[in-house]
């Protein structure tokens, strides 16, 4: 694949990044919505139609994508007009916006979570006489929101590495840093 080289400025990119919210908003409240419905509901033609779990699969995609675009946005607000992804994923703001996005996702399943069949009830009636059909299980959303979990504690490890292990040297300082630390 040939590496192209694109020019954005800092409204296209606010632009970029105010659509992915707005969809990945969207596709999460679907999902919250229509992970369990009536079968009368689905026979009549209700809901968005969407695969929940393909929808969750873009859903994934499009966090990917706004961390890349947050990326670029602090570039520019740092006065940085050159921006590689490649390099940009190994950088602690990386870090950061990945973080992020695993606990945003996190909290978004745990409502999806909230709306799921009791088990002992499917167990007890059995699916074909529940009645309604459900996507993603609690078991389902509950491995998720794990490995989701397992994520977000590699991001803040390599933050808490980052805090504890990176150094700003000051120069031209006529303070002494007792002064700096005294508030």
């Amino acid at each position: 694949m040939e590496n192209k080289t694109i020019k954005l400025n800092s409204g296209k990119i606010i632009s970029i990044r105010k659509e992915l919210d707005m969809k990945i908003t969207k596709y999460f409240h679907i999902i919250q919505n229509e992970n369990v419905m009536s079968k009368k509901a689905i026979a009549a033609g209700q809901g968005s139609g969407f695969d929940l779990k393909q929808l969750y699969n873009t859903i994934t995609q499009l966090q990917e994508k706004r961390i890349i675009i947050k990326g670029m946005l602090n570039a520019l607000n740092n006065g940085i007009t050159s921006f590689d992804i490649n390099t940009f994923k190994t950088t602690n703001n990386y870090n950061i916006f990945a973080a992020g996005e695993a606990k945003e996702a996190i909290s978004q399943l745990k409502i999806v979570l909230k709306n799921t069949l009791n088990p002992a009830e499917k167990a007890k009636k059995g699916l074909k006489n529940i009645g309604k059909k459900e996507v993603f299980t609690s078991a389902k959303l509950n491995q998720l929101i794990k490995d989701l979990q397992l994520k977000a504690n590699t991001y803040d490890a390599k933050l808490e590495d980052f805090n504890n292990n990176t150094e700003l040297d000051v120069t031209n300082c006529s303070s002494s840093i007792e002064e700096f630390l005294t508030i």
